[in-house]
């Protein structure tokens, strides 16, 4: 085999179901699927092996956060190439091959695909948002080289040889289930160590959206806590994650992440009811500039909350 793509999951068995039938499709090189299922409840093993057979291997393991589970879903793999995936991607025809076709060409290192969302969507503010970050990151990387916060484990792939050296992923980012960084952190060790990082837009893997804000806000706080265990493990790293840019933040941006960190247990008080309410604009369809900004205020504010949450 060439290639061993990994998938960690945690009940999406219909998601994941969709993203292995999806793979291969105008690929050629020999690949190998292995799913790893992460504390999964809602019978996801049962489904893969039911529905897809011999076509896919499949790991158990209790709920222990994807960075365990891709660094298992590695293990023992003797393809030069490891392809991560996450659960809730569409792989676009040729995906595998291109990610080879890249690997050969910088010798082995850190190639990283395009995630643009997927049209089948649900429609919102936030799939909108998720959607125009897409499309900037691709016009970027097609121009700039690859920052550490540019590698992400939704479409990524990692010359084995060199994840090894690496030892993989820090799991200590996302124990438990926990949200934030394992990616980022990784790439950041690549880069520190010279490993060849480069984008490849033709390896594309679209991506399912349809997150509530209230999930939303949960991984915006989990974020933040990961940016101070970040920080914390590499120093001068800090002025490049949000955590070193708060001061200069837009105006009320400012100044709800600094009232959330201050005054923790009245910004508690009043996100609670605010994180509802976006939760309803959202099902209810409320597009534009407004529902941008304030979107935008409300993650400033979560953010504060998510350093204190990681604060002894």
């Amino acid at each position: 085999m060439d290639v061993r793509v990994v998938i960690p999951s945690h009940d999406r068995k219909s998601l994941v179901a969709r993203l292995v039938r999806s793979l291969g499709k105008g690929d050629s090189p020999p690949f190998e699927i292995t799913v790893v299922c992460d504390g999964c409840s809602d019978g996801t093993e049962e489904e893969l092996k039911r529905e897809l057979g011999s076509a896919v291997q499949v790991f158990s393991q209790p709920r222990s956060g994807p960075g365990a589970a891709r660094n298992r879903g590695a293990m023992g793999a003797t393809a030069p190439f490891l392809l991560f995936l996450d659960d809730d991607m569409r792989a676009a025809p040729g995906l595998v091959a291109r990610h080879l076709d890249a690997q050969r060409r910088i010798g082995g290192g850190l190639v990283l695909g395009a995630m643009p969302v997927d049209p089948a969507s649900p429609g919102s503010f936030l799939t909108e948002g998720l959607a125009r970050w897409a499309k900037r990151r691709d016009a970027r990387l097609r121009t700039q080289a690859p920052r550490f916060d540019d590698v992400l484990t939704g479409n990524l792939s990692v010359a084995r040889e060199v994840f090894e050296r690496l030892s993989g992923f820090d799991a200590v980012f996302t124990e438990g289930g926990s949200f934030g960084s394992e990616d980022r952190e990784l790439g950041y060790r690549a880069l520190a160590a010279e490993v060849p990082v480069v984008y490849e837009p033709e390896a594309i893997a679209w991506q399912t959206f349809d997150k509530t804000f209230l999930a939303l806000a949960r991984d915006v706080r989990r974020g933040a806590a990961a940016d101070l265990r970040f920080a914390a493990k590499h120093p001068d790293v800090r002025e490049h994650l949000t955590l070193g840019r708060l001061d200069r933040l837009p105006p009320w941006e400012r100044r709800a992440a600094s009232l959330s960190t201050a005054h923790p247990f009245f910004a508690r008080l009043a996100l609670g009811p605010a994180v509802a309410a976006m939760e309803g604009l959202r099902l209810l369809g409320v597009r534009g500039k407004k529902i941008e900004e304030l979107h935008a205020v409300m993650r400033a504010g979560l953010y504060g909350l998510g350093l204190n949450d990681r604060r002894p």
